[in-house]
């Protein structure tokens, strides 16, 4: 089945001038292995070991990266926005090749675990970050703080999602904290029990655009991710948990797997007939 990469948020201009290969994004990252979307569709893909493990500079590549991909031959770069159309060489019962990883537009890091490595890529090539924080017990503002610089060093548009409206009687305290240290970020109130507030989240749904759920576990970002809304406009959860599989039924996906201590969500768009923007 055909992919139109465009509708994932790819454009020409990832392209170095000297790229060969094929274009794709990053769904999912395991260990050693990752889960591709390309003009063939959902694919598998390893490091190509001359290009990632020569000391070469290369950036592994993270989630929502676009990367390219290599199986038997180099593609011309006049020919590589056809991808949809033409029949190229890719491995579609193994793993393919992932011969680079493309310039990222945004990116989210973190400090890598292993001592002396410095900052670790968690997520790429996002356009929205939703730092959601719950009204009745989660409400923070020294993290939400530090969340929101996290969210404008990444280079993307962050907005503050306040959850569990139904849980509490009145956040106008919290509701005015958040606007004040927000500033430039819209803030918003919702429910993902009664539905109060989604619909203002309709301006950040775009088509062709990434969405990060960011927040500490429980705050309601697998709630929004399976509920109604989101249900209806987006169609891939590109999970950021190193060795969760990705999964075709992407809200069942978001209730059984949405782990504990995961903080980042990601999204990409599809229309409400099921073709992708």
């Amino acid at each position: 089945m055909k992919t139109d990469l465009f509708n994932y948020g790819f454009t020409p201009t990832f392209l170095p001038e000297d790229a060969t290969g094929i274009p794709a994004r990053v769904t999912a990252v395991h260990r050693g292995r990752y889960e591709l979307i390309c003009g063939h569709g959902h694919v598998s893909g390893k490091l190509k070991s001359s290009v990632y493990f020569n000391q070469s500079g290369e950036e592994y590549p993270t989630t929502g990266d676009f990367v390219m991909i290599d199986y038997n031959g180099a593609i011309p770069v006049s020919e590589q926005i056809l991808f949809v159309q033409k029949q190229y060489d890719y491995n579609k019962n193994g793993d393919s090749r992932i011969i680079k990883t493309l310039q990222r537009k945004t990116f989210l890091s973190r400090r890598d675990p292993t001592p002396g490595q410095g900052e670790q890529a968690i997520a790429a090539n996002f356009d929205c970050v939703f730092i959601m924080q719950s009204l009745n017990r989660d409400f923070n503002l020294k993290r939400l703080e530090r969340y929101l610089a996290i969210a404008w060093q990444s280079g993307a548009v962050p907005a503050v999602i306040l959850t569990k409206a139904d849980l509490i009687e009145d956040y106008n305290g919290q509701l005015k904290a958040a606007e004040k240290l927000a500033k430039k970020a819209g803030v918003y109130v919702i429910s993902a029990l009664t539905g109060q507030g989604l619909t203002e989240l309709q301006d950040y749904l775009k088509p062709k655009k990434t969405l990060i759920l960011l927040g500490s576990s429980g705050v309601g970002k697998a709630a929004l991710g399976s509920g109604e809304l989101l249900r209806e406009h987006w169609e891939s959860y590109l999970s950021l948990k190193r060795d969760a599989s990705f999964s075709e039924n992407k809200a069942e996906y978001l209730r059984k797997k949405s782990a504990k201590n995961q903080e980042v969500a990601m999204f990409s768009r599809k229309n409400k007939k099921g073709g992708i923007y």
